[in-house]
């Protein structure tokens, strides 16, 4: 929502805040950066490919920190020594160069193994370089110039003619936006802003009334603040009243998902990610109040690990969590008038989203959040201490044959039943794999790429198998739970009522605070709150239909976790 604005002038706190964050990263980003002029990889981010030589080909995201680097090399920043230093116009020249040369002729990039030819890789490295360039090209030489121009070029081409087909993922489509606007400021072409403008309305039409992005099927607020940066910038860029409007449906829907401890999201979520990426909603806080309340309420968190971020990500996220506070920087010294803070459900203490399958419920005491759609995954939170009292991700096992299986799995479309006092949850177990590379898989994978798999159409088909297995991959059994959730004043009652156990082959079952049963590289990064002290679960028996029940109280004093 559009509010009155209250500021005219640069937050300095803010800025001094990310500030200091960038600065200190410095070393570690030019560390990781070929910095030999004659060096066969000089200017390569990939310093495990060209230092380590542990991976048989530099991954071409590495290349992101072209983006850092340029905006160091332009802005005087005080304490830092980059400000127009000329090594660093050096190092940033033959990254660019080998950024170029990692692209396949037909314009795309590889990220996660060879002849890969990945949207992912091509959006983002393309939308990173594109801004590092837009920054720098004044002072590059005219060789690095065309080189990049032509490269960005037929990336835009690339993506013009190709599109994310194995599963809906709005922050990839974002991305790919993004990109097709750093092509079209460079090259004037209005087929890159067309092409610019396909995704950002596939990404509308599929979000939801409630104003989540799809990511693989459901909400995830963790990703979707990673969109939302690419769709601001987009909004930036364009001027769209549309996109605003969509980008301002959105943050109303994450500030429901705001934890009092300062993290976000988790297993009640599609992908159960828990990270936060700040820029977007410090971009956003001029035009929308809930974008601004969330700005100021997690940017404590941005320093800390109570929300997933720099401090404990790894080297693959790293670059886009570094470059995303530069963005916020540049937000919070624009000098333009921000909105108002407002939380859009500070009076809300019982919301229930349909389509999403979550809830929150909140009283004095306790906040909790419900993942309906993920099989009844619930975390609870004590309001005055902000803290985490209790988490319950469902109930984990093995069959017979040695299948992992899980009551916690995304189906939006599974029976629930809500009300002000209770919600009912009816989740089957499933079958699912957790699949991990050896020697001998890993060579017959990498031969294939490396052969056969250079056809774009063979390409694309071992990508889908690839998600397929790690993601969407289940296999329904027998064995069903229905999950109740009582609410009252003082606490929460969970009972869990089983049903067909005679059927599930399981040999074992156990009740669990925390696990996924899905692949995602950018979830299970750790947040403070996994080190409270709640009950982690154990093994339970369910031989015949059985009821499980757990009182969890908040209030005053110990908190207490009991089963009856």
């Amino acid at each position: 929502m559009l509010t009155t604005a209250v500021a005219h002038s640069v937050d300095h706190d803010a800025a001094a805040f990310y500030r200091q964050l960038i600065l200190a990263q410095v070393p570690r980003v030019l560390g990781l950066i070929d910095r030999e002029a004659l060096s066969p990889t000089s200017g390569c981010g990939d310093r495990t490919f060209w230092a380590w030589k542990f991976v048989d080909f530099p991954r071409s995201r590495f290349q992101e920190a072209l983006c850092v680097m340029s905006f160091l090399y332009v802005t005087p920043l005080e304490g830092s020594a980059c400000h127009r230093n000329p090594q660093l116009l050096s190092w940033i020249a033959a990254g660019m160069r080998f950024w170029s040369g990692l692209q396949h002729g037909d314009g795309s990039f590889d990220e996660a193994y060879p002849f890969e030819q990945c949207l992912a890789a091509t959006a983002f490295t393309t939308f990173y370089v594109g801004e590092a360039y837009d920054l720098v090209k004044a002072d590059l030489p005219e060789d690095v110039r065309a080189v990049v121009e032509r490269t960005i070029a037929k990336s835009g081409t690339w993506l013009i003619h190709n599109d994310e087909t194995h599963g809906f993922l709005s922050n990839h489509l974002a991305a790919a936006a993004g990109a097709l606007a750093q092509a079209y400021r460079v090259t004037g072409d209005e087929r890159f802003a067309a092409r610019r403008d396909y995704f950002i309305e596939r990404i509308l039409s599929h979000q939801s009334n409630e104003g989540w992005y799809d990511e693989y099927g459901g909400p995830d607020p963790g990703y979707q603040t990673h969109g939302t940066f690419y769709l601001a910038r987009c909004w930036q860029l364009s001027g769209s009243e549309r996109l605003l409007a969509s980008l301002q449906r959105s943050t109303a829907f994450l500030a429901h998902f705001i934890h009092p401890d300062g993290s976000l999201g988790g297993e009640y979520a599609s992908r159960n990610t828990q990270t936060y990426y700040p820029a977007g909603f410090e971009m956003l806080a001029r035009a929308d109040s809930s974008a601004a309340w969330i700005a100021r309420t997690l940017r404590p968190s941005v320093a800390t690990a109570d929300a997933a971020g720099l401090p404990g990500i790894d080297s693959y996220n790293y670059f886009p969590f570094l470059n995303n506070l530069v963005f916020a920087y540049l937000a919070v010294t624009a000098g333009a008038a921000t909105a108002a803070p407002v939380d859009p459900s500070a009076d809300k203490d019982h919301v229930w989203l349909p389509d999403a399958g979550l809830a929150r419920v909140r009283t004095d005491r306790y906040v909790a959040f419900i993942g309906a759609s993920k099989g009844g995954v619930i975390k609870v939170f004590d309001r005055e201490r902000r803290t985490l009292v209790y988490s319950d991700c469902g109930y984990i096992g093995r069959t017979a044959g040695g299948a992992l299986a899980s009551s916690q799995h995304l189906d939006r479309q599974r029976s629930v039943s809500v009300d002000a006092a209770a919600i009912d949850v009816h989740s089957p177990f499933v079958r699912f794999s957790r699949p991990t590379m050896n020697p001998f898989l890993f060579i017959g994978f990498r031969t294939f790429t490396t052969t056969v798999g250079r056809s774009p159409r063979l390409a694309q088909w071992l990508k889908n198998k690839l998600v397929k297995t790690l993601v969407y991959k289940q296999q329904r059994l027998q064995l069903t739970v229905r999950r109740r959730f009582e609410f009252d004043a003082q606490g929460i009652t969970v009972r869990d009522r089983f049903s067909n156990t005679a059927a599930a082959e399981l040999t074992s079952l156990q009740w669990a605070s925390r696990f996924a049963t899905i692949h995602m590289g950018s979830s299970r990064y750790f947040v403070n709150h996994e080190l409270a002290a709640i009950p982690a679960g154990g093994p339970v028996d369910v031989t015949g239909d059985a009821e499980i029940v757990r009182r969890v109280d908040v209030g005053p004093g110990p908190h207490t976790e009991r089963a009856q």
